[in-house]
C-alpha cells in the first residue's frame, strides 16, 4: 500500500513537472509576472487572514506587502536585472583582464560572452529572460519524464 502510495506521488510530481516545464517554456517571461501576482495575493490573502484573527499590524503589514508586490513586482524586477547586468559586466571584464596575462582563447571567449550577456541584461532584458526560462522549462520536462522512470535530476 505504501508502495502505491509513494509511485502515486512520485507520478503526480513528474506530471506536475512536465506542465510547469511547459507552461514555461510556452510562456517564457509571463510566468514572472504570474508568479509575482500570485505571490502578492498570497500575502493579501495571509493578510486578511491575520486580520479576522485580530492581529491588525501583523495584518496591514501582509496587505501592504502582497499589494507593493503585485503594483511594484516589475519595477524591482528591472532594477535587478540591471543590478545583475552590471556585475556581469564587472565580471567578464576581470576574467579577460585575467586571461590576458597567460594567454588563454577559450578563458577570452568565457569572458567575452559574459560581458555580452551584461549588456543583453541592461539593454535587451526580456530576450534574456526568454531563453533563461525556456531553459528552465526544458530541465522541468526533463526532470519530470525522468520522474516517470524513477529517475530525478532537480532533488
Amino acid at each position: 500500500m505504501a508502495k502505491l502510495k509513494k509511485f502515486g506521488n512520485d507520478l503526480l510530481y513528474a506530471i506536475l513537472y512536465i506542465v510547469v516545464g511547459a507552461l514555461f517554456v510556452i510562456f517564457k517571461a509571463q510566468m514572472l509576472d504570474w508568479l509575482m501576482t500570485a505571490i502578492g495575493v498570497l500575502f493579501i490573502v495571509l493578510g486578511i487572514i491575520d486580520l479576522v484573527q485580530r492581529d491588525l499590524v501583523s495584518g496591514l503589514i501582509s496587505i501592504a506587502i502582497g499589494v507593493v508586490i503585485i503594483l511594484a513586482g516589475w519595477l524591482f524586477v528591472e532594477i535587478a536585472l540591471i543590478v545583475f547586468g552590471v556585475l556581469f559586466i564587472v565580471r567578464g571584464i576581470m576574467l579577460l583582464m585575467a586571461s590576458l596575462k597567460p594567454f588563454n582563447l577559450l578563458s577570452i571567449l568565457f569572458a567575452a560572452l559574459t560581458i555580452v550577456v551584461g549588456v543583453m541584461l541592461i539593454v535587451a532584458k526580456w530576450a534574456v529572460l526568454d531563453w533563461y526560462y525556456i531553459i528552465i522549462g526544458v530541465l522541468f520536462i526533463i526532470n519530470g519524464v525522468l520522474g516517470l522512470f524513477g529517475k530525478r535530476l532537480i532533488k
